[in-house]
């Protein structure tokens, strides 16, 4: 029978130790720093870079034979438009200026030039960064000749589709109404998506909430991937130590099996929680622009989803947690322990290797056969329920719930056996034997 108030005991301290380790606080404090500054590192170079095309803007060459252009001098595209929902989410954030930014009006220039030749050698000088030849047949084949250097990352795929613009604003022009020529030029400039639900009700089916609906699963999986990784790492640090200082007949004098391992889960548990909190919170102070955002777009948020999260998270870290503990303190060191553990691991990062087929089908075979399946259920009914509430009925996630908490005591109770065999073996690994042996013992 478990004593609770030492299984509280040995939790409290537990989680005194992990949140007063250095390792710890550098990465609940300095991940996300790292995470910004990385993504700083990569931003900062792209956004210098696409101010020195608008200021400097790429230029291509034209040589039009058939005359169907009547191009003078230098010309840009015409602008494109945004549509009618990014134009909405960016003036309702304040981003008004980055609606004239997202425009490509300046980034490319189209010059004219009387013959391929000289076009050539505009282009041997690196003048230019390629040019097109329409050939004389072009109105009754469409064929374009596209010249550029030899070069890495010399590509026009940019050019050619605002070249297809230009051309097509220069073909209606004067020969069919305002109107029909600018649906000619851009088909289909406004287009605003929504969403049916099964039962009939309509909802936004934008951008923005579909990667609404894809973010939370996704960081869910991350975050439960980087707690049960990091926190196990001291569960697996903390129990070689034991064994290599002899604590573990102290221990085991003091409290039985079930209740160490079930005070080691919950106080490094603990800590999990706080360092996923503190990553939201720091999330939350640096990411207020996306707040607004949300509320612009009037994105329909998953509240089933979020409650769900926070029980399943909790479930599936005591179960992986348990199995990773129970199994790697039957190494005799730190290496072989993380060894042993390493099965579980990959397991747990299945559904994130699996993201892009459990999105597509979000209620196919895969998807039903692995919310069944205790390993897996926690991040896959996150994910089914952030996609699709709708089509998940409630016993999808009330049945593998009950599953998971019936696995988890299974593994905490298996956990324990092994982590008492694992206690008892000092200086080398038990056999397979010595294991089933000790784990019949530790029954009586």
């Amino acid at each position: 029978m478990i004593r609770w108030h030492k299984v509280r005991t040995i939790a409290a301290f537990e989680l005194g130790s992990a949140v007063k380790r250095t390792g710890f606080l550098v990465i609940t404090f300095g991940m996300p720093l790292f995470i910004a500054g990385y993504a700083a590192l990569v931003a900062v170079p792209a956004y210098y870079a696409a101010k020195r095309d608008r200021e400097q803007p790429a230029i291509f060459g034209v040589v039009d034979r058939p005359g169907v252009l009547d191009l003078q001098e230098d010309i840009a595209p015409p602008r494109t438009e945004l549509d009618e929902d990014t134009r909405r989410l960016l003036e309702a954030t304040g981003q008004t200026a980055a609606v004239d930014r997202a425009l490509p009006r300046s980034s490319l220039l189209f010059r004219p030039f009387a013959s391929a030749v000289t076009a050539r050698q505009e282009l041997a000088a690196r003048t230019l960064r390629g040019y097109f030849v329409l050939t004389d047949d072009y109105l009754r084949t469409g064929r374009v000749e596209s010249y550029g250097p030899d070069t890495i990352g010399g590509g026009s795929g940019d050019a050619r589709a605002a070249l297809g613009i230009l051309v097509r604003e220069r073909l209606v022009r004067g020969r069919t109404e305002p109107d029909v020529a600018a649906r000619i030029i851009a088909p289909m400039p406004d287009v605003r998506r929504f969403a049916v639900t099964r039962s009939g009700e309509i909802k936004d089916g934008g951008s923005v909430a579909s990667a609404v609906r894809v973010a939370i699963p996704l960081a869910f999986t991350v975050l439960f991937l980087m707690s049960v990784l990091m926190t196990s790492g001291y569960l697996l640090q903390g129990t070689a130590t034991e064994k290599e200082n002899k604590v573990v007949e102290v221990l085991l004098a003091s409290a039985n099996p079930d209740e160490i391992l079930a005070g080691k889960l919950m106080g490094l548990g603990a800590a999990g929680l706080i360092q996923v909190a503190v990553w939201m919170a720091m999330l939350f102070v640096t990411g207020f622009g996306a707040i607004p955002l949300l509320f612009a777009a009037q994105v329909e948020m998953p509240w089933r989803t979020l409650l769900v999260a926070l029980p399943l998270f909790m479930l599936a870290f005591l179960f992986f947690g348990s199995l990773m503990l129970g199994t790697g303190s039957l190494g005799s060191n730190m290496r072989e322990a993380q060894q042993l553990s390493m099965m579980w691991s990959l397991t747990a990062a299945l559904p994130l290797m699996l993201m892009s087929v459990l999105v597509r089908e979000p209620h196919g075979l895969v998807a039903r056969a692995m919310t069944w399946l205790p390993l897996t259920a926690g991040p896959v009914i996150v994910m089914r329920s952030s996609l699709d509430a709708d089509s998940l009925a409630w016993w999808e996630i009330a049945g593998p719930m009950l599953l998971l908490v019936g696995a988890t005591w299974i593994a905490i109770r298996a956990g324990a056996r092994l982590f008492r065999v694992g206690l008892l073996s000092a200086g080398a690994r038990p056999s397979f034997r010595e294991v089933i042996r000790q784990a019949r013992l530790g029954e009586r």
